[in-house]
């Protein structure tokens, strides 16, 4: 009697079937229960090349692959700064148009800075000059209309 849970899913190998030295058998169960397809070439013309040989235990690994590493630039840290004191401004909603400029050229000057780091700071100084002259512009406003305001008053 056989431990087999399934014992009329696969033919039994005592039945006189020879075993067959096929490591690669359709069937892990039965012994060298032989192929019915043959086994393709290692390589043939229109197929990739075949797979390295596996690593065995103990022995030494491969040389890990060197991929070439491309120029190296810093980040652009004066346009990442301006670009979150513009995007604050842009959200408090009161000097939302201070923010709009010092944005788009502190986003352009961390874009360029991998292609043109020369070209990238000068789009952040300019970024920094719009910020600074239009946060002066709206402070002047601001004042000359709290100004009017109280003399109005008065």
């Amino acid at each position: 009697m056989s431990n087999d849970p399934y014992p009329n899913d696969r033919p039994d190998p005592r039945d006189g079937e020879p075993y067959s030295s096929d490591p690669y058998s359709s069937d892990p169960y039965v012994q060298g229960g032989g192929s019915a397809r043959p086994q393709p070439p290692a390589y043939e013309p229109g197929r990739s090349a075949p797979l390295p040989a596996p690593i065995l235990p103990g022995a030494p690994m491969p040389p890990p692959y060197h991929y070439a590493a491309g120029p190296q630039t810093e980040p652009n840290t004066s346009a990442i700064v301006l670009i979150v004191l513009s995007s604050l401004t842009l959200l408090t909603g009161y000097c939302c148009y201070i923010g709009i400029p010092g944005l788009v050229l502190g986003i352009l000057g961390i874009v360029k800075q991998s292609t043109d780091p020369e070209g990238a700071a000068k789009l952040t100084k300019i970024g920094w000059v719009t910020f600074a002259v239009l946060t002066l512009v709206t402070v002047i406003v601001v004042v000359g209309v709290v100004i009017a305001i109280v003399l109005s008053e008065s």
